[in-house]
């Protein structure tokens, strides 16, 4: 089904990429939008579903190293399948059909825009295999709608670490530790970290930590999908 999918949007470059019916260029044709799971009552700070209140009792205990979350999408079907092919199979356009509703929830709920996007380095192995960083793009997609410079080496990984994936909450906290450097000054005091989803926030809040030793005094973190799985 994937390969007919693809051959599909080769021939019909305006097919759906999960229905294969026409779009009118957003990627995904009007009622698989719909569809999607959008971010529904989230906590301030990390993104975790909550009953009330603006921040959840795990953030009011031990606060995390940015300030604000911000997703357009939970991380499930079919949005876990999009993000993964864009992630994975070099379907950047999954990033043209997503992207737009992340930009609606900042402009919604964002009122100082930050002053620079920083999208989650690669180490220069997995980006030498992968051959495109999905943050960056991320990061590109949005700089372009909200008029915000795009940071270009400004913070590097300096030591190849386990896919996140893999790991439990715990092992991911260790396995970032020290993970992250910066090449210069941040040269911004309000910095938002892009991302693809974020899951237990091990790897931007290591990236928060750096920026914050850095002095930078405000940090948002915005991604397409945050997982629902953990805090």
């Amino acid at each position: 089904m994937e390969i007919v999918r693809q051959l599909t949007a080769m021939i019909m470059p305006g097919a759906c990429l999960l229905c294969d019916a026409a779009h009118d260029g957003a990627g995904l044709c009007a009622a698989c939008l719909a569809e999607l799971p959008v971010t529904g009552n989230r906590c301030y700070s990390c993104g975790a579903a909550v009953e009330q209140g603006p921040v959840c009792g795990r953030c009011r205990a031990h606060p995390p190293a940015f300030d604000h979350l911000l997703s357009a999408f939970d991380y499930a079907y079919p949005v876990d399948q999009l993000i993964h092919t864009f992630k994975y199979r070099r379907r950047l356009a999954i990033c043209r059909a997503l992207a737009p509703a992340l930009c609606r929830r900042v402009r919604e709920e964002t009122g100082a825009l930050p002053g620079l996007l920083l999208p989650v380095p690669l180490h220069r192995r997995r980006l030498w295999q992968r051959g495109y960083n999905q943050a960056r793009i991320i990061a590109r997609a949005l700089g372009r709608e909200l008029g915000i410079p795009v940071a270009r080496g400004l913070a590097q990984r300096q030591r190849s670490t386990k896919e996140q994936a893999r790991l439990r909450a715990g092992a991911r906290q260790r396995n970032l530790r020290g993970a992250f450097t910066l090449t210069g000054a941040p040269g911004s005091s309000h910095i938002a970290i892009v991302d693809d989803v974020m899951t237990s926030g091990a790897t931007v809040g290591e990236l928060a930590r750096t920026l914050r030793k850095n002095g930078v005094e405000r940090i948002d973190v915005w991604v397409l999908a945050r997982t629902q799985s953990e805090g």
